[in-house]
C-alpha cells in the first residue's frame, strides 16, 4: 500500500519530540484539566533531546516518590512537551479515605530521614557519583557504534536513577517544610513569606557554597601570585585570559591548580536544565567571571561571615519559638523544622550531584555519539544532536553513513528559534486549562495535591496585588529586606558579566552557576519561581531582598532602570525610567 493510500490516522503525525509526551490537548486536557508550564526550568524553551530527557524521566522521578513515601494528597506529575516547554498535570488524591491511609504511610517514610537525613543523603551521593564515574571516563571517540548506543542506553538509566535520587530528599525536605509551615500558621499565624519564619531555616552550608568559597580562594591566589592584573585588563573568558596566565611560571601553576579542581567540580553547567551550552571542563569562562569578581571585590568571603551570623540568629529564633509551642507538641515541632531546615541546602547541594552533573554526562553522552554522526555525514555538526532525540539515535547508530537527518534537524532548528521567540515576546502560555482562569485551575488542580515542589518553586504562590501600595509589579517575598539601584535585566548566563556592583539583577530565574553574583548585587526580581527556587534561597543565605513570582519582571523593567525592591511586601517600583 502506498503512503497516499494509507488511512490517515497512519500516516497523521501524532508524537515527535517526545513520542509519547507531546501535548495532545485532545487527549490530554479529559485526563487532567490543567497543564502548567515549569517556567523555572523550561523558560527559555529546551531542545528537543533534553526536552526527552526531563520530560520522560523527571516524571517517572517524581511517580516513584511520591508512591514510594506515600505522599497523602499526590501520587506524582504527569509531563508534557510543548513548543519545547515542559508542561506539568498533578495526579491529585481526591478520595478522603484515601489521604488518610496515605498520611500514616507518609509519616513512616520520614522516620529514617528525621533520624539521620544527612547519612541517607551521603549514601545517595555515593551512588551517583559511581554511576557517573564510567560515563565521565569513557572514550567516545575510540568506541565501536554499538559501544556508543550501549552508552546512550545506560546514560538514559542513570537519568532515571538520578531522578528517583533527586526526589526522594527533595519531597522528604520540602514536604517537611510545607508542614512545618501549616504548623507555624495554626500555631503563629506566620506563613514561609514572613521574615520570622524564614529566619528558622537559614544559615547552611553546602556543596555549591563550597565551590563559591574555592572560587574566592582562587581570587586571593591569584592576588598573591601577581596575577591579578590579568584578571582585571582582559575580557573574563577562559580563551582570552588562560593564554596570559600561561606566560609565565606563577600563571602554569596557577592554571594547573584550576584544571585540577575543574576535573573534579567542574562538570556544571551554566544553565541548570538543559545540555546546549558548555559544561565548566570545556569552557571554564564562568570561573574566570567569577575569580575576576572576587577579585575586583576584595575583602573577605561575605557568604561565610553572614552564614554565620544567620546560623546565630537561626538557633536563637528556633530556641524562642520552642518554648511557645505547647507541650505535647514540642517533639514534633523540633523533629519537622531540622526537617525543613535540610529544604534550603539540600535544594542547592543536589543540584551539585545530581542536575548540574546529570547533564553534563548527558551533553558529554550526546556530543560524543554527535561527532560519529558527522563524520558519517548524518548530521552537519556534533551540536546538531540536539535537535534529535535517542529514539532518533538509536535507529541510524549502528549504520549511520545510511542515514540523513539533517531534515529532521534543521525543521526542528527553526521550530526552536520560534520557541525562543514566543519565550521572548510574552506568547507562551502558563496554564492550559478547561477551568475557568488561572486561580481556580491552581485552587482546583494544585492546591488539593498539596504537592511541595510544586507550590513552593516551579509554579509558587500567586501574589496578591494590593492597589494600596501603588507598586508597579507584585510578587511573593523571596527574601525580606529593601534595597534599590539599577536594574540588570539578564536574560542568560552569556550577559551576567554585564552586572555591576550595587545593581538589582531581574531575571526569568537564576540557577546554581549564577551565585557568586549575589555578592555584587542589591536586590534580585525575578518572573517566576516561589520560597524555595534558588534566587529566594540565595538571597536569603546573603540577606539580600528578593521578589519572586512578579510573572512580567524582564518585560516591564528595562537595564538602567532605577528600581526599588521591597521584598517583605513582595513588590518592585520602578523610579526612574
Amino acid at each position: 500500500m502506498t503512503a497516499e493510500k494509507m488511512p490517515r490516522e497512519v500516516t497523521k503525525p501524532v508524537w515527535d519530540v517526545t513520542p509519547g509526551l507531546d501535548f495532545d490537548p485532545e487527549v490530554d486536557l479529559k485526563v487532567i484539566p490543567s497543564w502548567f508550564i515549569d517556567a523555572t526550568h523550561s523558560v527559555p524553551a529546551w531542545t528537543p533531546m533534553f526536552a526527552w530527557f526531563w520530560n520522560k524521566y523527571c516524571s517517572h522521578g517524581l511517580k516513584y516518590c511520591a508512591n514510594m513515601l506515600s505522599l497523602p494528597s499526590c501520587k506524582g506529575w504527569e509531563w508534557r512537551t510543548l513548543h519545547g516547554h515542559g508542561y506539568a498535570g498533578f495526579v491529585v488524591v481526591r478520595d478522603p479515605e484515601e489521604i488518610k491511609r496515605r498520611e500514616v504511610k507518609f509519616r513512616e517514610a520520614l522516620r529514617p530521614f528525621i533520624e539521620d537525613f544527612d547519612g541517607v543523603w551521603k549514601k545517595y551521593q555515593d551512588e551517583i557519583m559511581a554511576i557517573y564515574k564510567p560515563l565521565r571516563e569513557f572514550d567516545y571517540d575510540k568506541a565501536t557504534n554499538a559501544e556508543l548506543l550501549y552508552k546512550l542506553w545506560e546514560c538514559i538509566k542513570m537519568y532515571a536513577r538520578h531522578w528517583e535520587i533527586h526526589f526522594v530528599g527533595m519531597y522528604v525536605s520540602y514536604n517537611a517544610w510545607l508542614l512545618f509551615e501549616g504548623l507555624c500558621k495554626e500555631q503563629f499565624n506566620l506563613t514561609d513569606q514572613d521574615p520570622e519564619f524564614q529566619k528558622l531555616l537559614i544559615g547552611f552550608d553546602n556543596k555549591i557554597y563550597q565551590n563559591d568559597r574555592d572560587l574566592w580562594q582562587f581570587a586571593q591566589d591569584a592576588m598573591k601570585a601577581g596575577l591579578a592584573n590579568i584578571f582585571l585588563t582582559s575580557e573574563p573568558k577562559a580563551k582570552e585570559v588562560i593564554p596570559k596566565l600561561e606566560q609565565t611560571e606563577a600563571g602554569r601553576k596557577f592554571i594547573k591548580k584550576l584544571r585540577d579542581w575543574l576535573n573534579v567540580n567542574g562538570w556544571r553547567m551554566q544553565r541548570m536544565a538543559e545540555i546546549n551550552e558548555p559544561c565548566w571542563v570545556e569552557d571554564p569562562s564562568p570561573v574566570i567571571f567569577y575569580i575576576k569578581s572576587y577579585i575586583e571585590k576584595g575583602g573577605g568571603f561575605d557568604l561565610e561571615g553572614t552564614r554565620r551570623k544567620l546560623a546565630e540568629e537561626r538557633e536563637k529564633a528556633v530556641a524562642t519559638f520552642t518554648k511557645k509551642v505547647p507541650a505535647e507538641q514540642k517533639e514534633w515541632f523540633l523533629a519537622l523544622i531540622r526537617l525543613a531546615q535540610k529544604a534550603s541546602s539540600y535544594s542547592e547541594e543536589h543540584n551539585w550531584y545530581l542536575d548540574l552533573y546529570a547533564h553534563a554526562m548527558i551533553r558529554r553522552c550526546c556530543l560524543g555519539i554527535g561527532r560519529r554522526l558527522t563524520q558519517a555525514g548524518t548530521i552537519a555538526k556534533p551540536e546538531d544532536i540536539f535537535f534529535l532525540n535517542p529514539d532518533e539515535v538509536e535507529r541510524v547508530i549502528m549504520v549511520p553513513e545510511i542515514h540523513d537527518l539533517r531534515y529532521i534537524v534543521n525543521r526542528r532548528r527553526k521550530e526552536y528559534e520560534e520557541w525562543q521567540k514566543e519565550d521572548l515576546e510574552g506568547r507562551t502560555p502558563p496554564v492550559i486549562t478547561t477551568r475557568a482562569n488561572i486561580e481556580e485551575a491552581v485552587m482546583t488542580d494544585i492546591i488539593p495535591a498539596m504537592d511541595a515542589i510544586a507550590i513552593k518553586i516551579v509554579v509558587g504562590d500567586l501574589p496578591k496585588v494590593r492597589p494600596e501600595l501603588k507598586a508597579d509589579l507584585y510578587g511573593i517575598t523571596g527574601s525580606p529586606g529593601e534595597a534599590q539601584g539599577p536594574a540588570r535585566v539578564v536574560l542568560s548566563y552569556e550577559e551576567l558579566p554585564l552586572v555591576q556592583p550595587g545593581d538589582v539583577l531581574v531575571a526569568p530565574c537564576t540557577y546554581p552557576s549564577w551565585t557568586p553574583v549575589f555578592s555584587r548585587i542589591n536586590a534580585v526580581v525575578i518572573d517566576r519561581g516561589g520560597t524555595l527556587c534558588h534566587a529566594a534561597i540565595i538571597g536569603r543565605e546573603f540577606g539580600i531582598p528578593v521578589v519572586t513570582n512578579t510573572f512580567e519582571a524582564t518585560k516591564k523593567i528595562r537595564s538602567g532602570m532605577k528600581v526599588r525592591v521591597n521584598g517583605t511586601e513582595g513588590t518592585v517600583y520602578i523610579l526612574e525610567k
